[in-house]
């Protein structure tokens, strides 16, 4: 027996050791390097923040009249919000100098019963009167700027009609395993995420959080084997550094959840998050990188807060209710207001689309890309494509760890355009339907895995079931007799 395994090995081993190193040479993933764009953008950083409905933030835009700037808000466009719908006097005004909302009933069977089956009329007596309420410029005012200087999108809706974990879930790997804030178990195998397969293709990517002592982020430990990839976990400091220097990966999450409260959850301060998110894009704007960046700002749900538009299906899904979504680059058109039907899985549609990559899987296929909200065509007045960053007003007094969170930006409302509102070569507002799918895209995960104990799939309750009825019938027996 060990004659022929000496035999095997002398005559055989160069060609055995050969065709190991070729197939390990074909495995490795292309270079980052040769990684090419079908846009000229190089960078996508996506921004997260918590509960908030689309009407909660815009449902007034951009009606202010603390401006200073009312001859622009004119002209304005406006999106599908709460004006004009003559249901305004059923809900109640976040009154000025405050900045935060009471904190509404959240749960699957809560928004279930706000949804009513599309009619939207039962927040009340699902998540509760704490629901119907709206902020304004006075809280949002940063926000609402940001809006008006590039492009928002007023058919973004949260992925699932429940809480925040099958939310985050679609937002990282475009499924969820789960219906509720409850688990793990189940897990979602790490290369199943977007960033399993960016590590696929070679593209460098980034998570960022406020503390990344513990090494988690937010859900992270519903993705099995995230541990192994600790070393993409960086610090909100760290992303402010490889932005100033240019070295920021070309995909970054930041996650604004379980930190100081940065997040705009109720009841947090909407005002920390506010000036937060105004210096991480000023520092965008102001960095090497900016010609070649594009920002995503997005909520994880709406939270219990009342929406008037009810959500569609897709794929046999139930969406959940609208969230703000917001796009900012060089390249995202200037007070535009998009239609097109979107949810979290469109950020991945589009990173996969960006960088002409299999679509990470059937539902991420089937996602609307926010394309329409993009202009890489169509000159400006002068003859700019891309274009420059905006002129933020003085005396913001922006950081990255605010402390004077108690501020009224209304009169700052809106930042000056950089261009005349009523010269933009486009269309202040429109729709799209493309999908990677309807450009012939493969995809990269056909079958969404999940990771479950035994001891919680349904054949070992049955089994636990039989045993106990053939223990109970076998203790009978042994009475009987």
């Amino acid at each position: 027996y060990m004659y022929f395994i000496n035999l095997f090995m002398k005559k055989y081993f160069s060609l055995v050791l050969i065709t190991i190193l070729l197939f390990t040479f074909l495995s490795i993933p292309s270079n980052a390097s040769n990684v090419e764009q079908k846009t000229p953008i190089k960078h996508i950083i996506n921004i997260f923040f918590e509960n908030n409905a689309f009407d909660t933030i815009f449902g007034i835009y951009p009606d202010d009249p603390h401006s200073l700037n009312r001859n622009i808000v004119k002209n304005i466009t406006v999106p599908d919000n709460l004006l004009g719908k003559g249901i305004l006097h059923t809900l109640n005004k976040i009154p000025d100098g405050k900045y935060y909302a009471e904190n509404p009933v959240e749960g699957y069977t809560s928004f279930y019963l706000d949804w009513n089956h599309g009619r939207m009329d039962n927040f009340i007596n699902g998540s509760g009167p704490q629901s119907m309420v709206y902020f304004t410029s006075n809280q949002f005012g940063l926000e609402w700027s940001l809006a008006s200087e590039y492009a928002m999108g007023d058919r973004y809706f949260s992925n699932y009609m429940s809480e925040s974990a099958p939310n985050t879930l679609y937002y990282l790997a475009g499924f969820t395993p789960v219906i509720n804030d409850y688990g793990p178990p189940p897990w979602i195998q790490f290369n199943e995420t977007i960033f399993g397969e960016l590590l696929k293709y070679g593209i460098p990517w980034g998570i960022y959080v406020g503390d990344r002592s513990n090494g988690t982020f937010d859900y992270s430990s519903y993705l099995s084997g995230w541990g192994n990839y600790r070393n993409h976990l960086y610090s909100w400091d760290d992303f402010v550094s490889q932005v100033r220097n240019g070295s920021l990966p070309y995909v970054s999450y930041i996650f604004t959840q379980d930190y100081m409260d940065y997040d705009q959850h109720p009841p947090n301060n909407v005002e920390r998050g506010e000036i937060w998110l105004a210096y991480i894009v000023s520092e965008i704007e102001r960095s090497p990188i900016w010609q070649s960046s594009l920002i995503t700002i997005t909520y994880d749900e709406f939270g219990g807060f009342y929406d008037h538009v009810p959500p569609p299906s897709i794929d046999n899904v139930q969406l959940g209710m609208r969230v703000p979504f917001i796009i900012i680059s060089p390249y995202a058109k200037e007070n535009y207001v998009s239609h097109t039907v979107m949810t979290h899985t469109s950020i991945l549609a589009f990173i996969d689309y960006n960088w002409n990559l299999p679509a990470l899987n059937g539902f991420v296929a089937h996602s609307n890309l926010p394309l329409d909200m993009l202009n890489f065509n169509s000159p400006y007045p002068g003859g700019l494509i891309s274009r420059p960053p905006i002129q933020f007003p003085n005396g913001l007094n922006l950081s990255l760890h605010p402390t004077n969170v108690e501020q009224n930006f209304s009169s700052l409302f809106p930042f000056e355009p950089q261009f005349n509102l009523s010269e933009l070569p486009y269309q202040k507002e429109g729709s799209s339907n493309i999908t990677l799918s309807s450009l012939g895209f493969s995809i990269y995960n056909e079958n969404n895995g999940v990771i479950m104990p035994f001891y919680y799939q349904p054949l070992f309750f049955i089994m636990l079931l039989i045993l106990n009825v053939s223990i109970i019938a076998y203790r009978g027996e042994k009475h009987g007799k």
